[in-house]
């Protein structure tokens, strides 16, 4: 539950003097889960958005009814992720599947705060696609950002069941249920599980979370994608042309410093070929800030190798 300040401007009728009222309010609530016994909460950064960071408290009531402030650990740069810590000791925890070993047609069940009004809501449904890219926006249609190698489900997602866990019949976490498709009938998605270990990692390690950067704006080449670009190449990397002043290769970045421009296709980087759920960014967070990548680009009809020195998000 995300608490905030409202601020209510009070008139006086006789005077005509203004005065200000600052109350708490509910701003939105979501859901999580623990993922360490001495308190890790892993949810969505949306979820999180719902207050303002400076003043906005974040309360965790778990199953028992029992109930926490939190405080909010980090919010990842690059996927839908944030990590919450309740303090206390001995909680129970959900244990972390493989989501590379989904395969599509697998039982699985999302659990979630439906509606933000049915606390531990449990759909059941099956794994309806793999490595999918969606465009997510918020309630009011703002467009939050580009998710990629994405979970699909027929599972009942619902407002409130953001940050959730997405589960097989073992209980293992498979993934984060993170959005739903209006336009359409059972139609969830999840972040995989894997794709928010290295967060988990990072917080357990440093304290906080940290994600190497290259610093480019793509898309994962598909032979249907290829076809509509008119290009030679079906599969890799492409990095989009700039769209609404927005540049696709950042100013300063590793990514320009390397000398990748707009056009290019990054097809493999250390030897690891970018196709299917092997995408750029999963191949990238294998590394860490400072780390050394060598780069196979299409560019103009040929091969070129680059070389680009991580850096970290900010």
């Amino acid at each position: 539950i995300i608490v905030d300040q409202q601020t209510t401007v009070v008139v006086n009728l006789n005077t005509g003097e203004r005065t200000e009222k600052k109350d708490k309010v509910q701003k939105g609530s979501g859901t999580g889960f623990l993922i360490s016994s001495d308190g890790l909460v892993l949810t969505n950064k949306h979820v999180v958005g719902a207050g303002n960071e400076k003043t906005a408290d974040y309360r965790v009531i778990l199953n028992s009814g029992k109930q926490y402030y939190a405080q909010l650990i980090g919010k990842d740069p690059i996927n839908d992720l944030a990590v919450f810590k309740i303090f206390d000791k001995n909680l129970p925890y959900v244990q972390l599947g493989d989501s590379d070993k989904l395969q599509i047609g697998t039982t699985v069940i999302a659990i979630g705060n439906a509606l933000g009004r049915y606390q531990n809501s449990a759909t059941k449904g099956i794994i309806s696609g793999l490595g999918r890219s969606i465009e997510a926006s918020d309630q009011r249609g703002n467009l939050a950002e580009t998710l990629d190698n994405i979970i699909q489900t027929d599972a009942e997602i619902n407002f409130g069941n953001s940050g959730g866990p997405l589960i097989d019949l073992n209980g293992n976490i498979m993934g984060i249920n993170v959005a739903i498709d209006q336009s359409g009938s059972a139609i969830g998605f999840a972040i995989p599980i894997n794709d928010a270990k290295p967060v988990i990692k990072s917080v357990r390690e440093i304290g906080r979370i940290v994600r190497p950067r290259l610093g480019i704006r793509y898309h994962m080449l598909t032979p249907e994608l290829a076809q509509q670009l008119k290009l030679t190449k079906d599969s890799g990397a492409w990095i989009s042309v700039n769209e609404n002043g927005v540049p696709s290769v950042l100013a300063d970045s590793p990514a320009n410093k390397a000398g990748l421009i707009p056009g290019d296709i990054v097809m493999e980087i250390n030897g690891i070929k970018l196709q299917g759920k092997t995408t750029l960014i999963s191949v990238v967070q294998k590394y860490k800030p400072g780390d050394k990548i060598g780069l196979r680009v299409f560019r103009g009809g040929k091969i070129i190798i680059l070389t680009a020195v991580l850096d970290e998000f900010r």
